[in-house]
């Protein structure tokens, strides 16, 4: 019977060895030399805020219907602006600038875009207007658009 299965079992023997010499090989790695990099610590911008008042708006188009007036009362704090001989009082950590905004139907600002700015972070600007974009929602209108520009400054603490 061995002289028979000696081909079959010589064949198994060299398959096995195979198997054996193909799982013995190590596994190439290659070899990575990362440079570490020096993280550049920026400092957070720590303040509020200071919405505009209804004046300071500027409408461009208004084919939603939205009372601007109502919605300046419902959602915007009362300004609390320190004056001094009738000129805001800035300090060099403020941040002023203008956001074009444009809200659907449906009450959400769709493609905010920054007109202007004093700041040259441009991480801050793509994070505002991604801030903008997915928190920023007013109540629904049944049709039409409200687009605006608002002028929006950052008083640092």
């Amino acid at each position: 019977m061995l002289k028979r299965n000696a081909p079959v079992l010589a064949f198994f023997l060299v398959f096995v060895a195979v198997l054996y010499f193909v799982y013995s090989i190590p596994q190439y790695e290659p070899v990575i030399e990362v440079e570490e990099e020096e993280e550049v610590v920026e400092d957070a911008f720590t303040g509020r805020v200071m919405m505009p008042s209804i004046d300071e708006i500027y409408v461009i188009e208004n084919t939603a219907g939205r009372d601007l007036n109502k919605l300046s009362s419902e959602y915007f704090k009362k300004i609390r602006v320190r004056r001094k001989g009738g000129r805001y009082v800035k300090s060099d950590d403020d941040v002023f600038l203008g956001l074009h905004l444009t809200l659907d139907s449906l009450g959400r600002f769709k493609d905010p875009q920054i007109m202007f700015s004093d700041s040259d972070n441009e991480v801050f600007k793509v994070k505002l207007l991604k801030h903008v974009e997915y928190f920023w929602r007013l109540p629904p209108s049944k049709q039409g658009k409200l687009e605006m520009w608002i002028p929006i400054r950052f008083h640092a603490i």
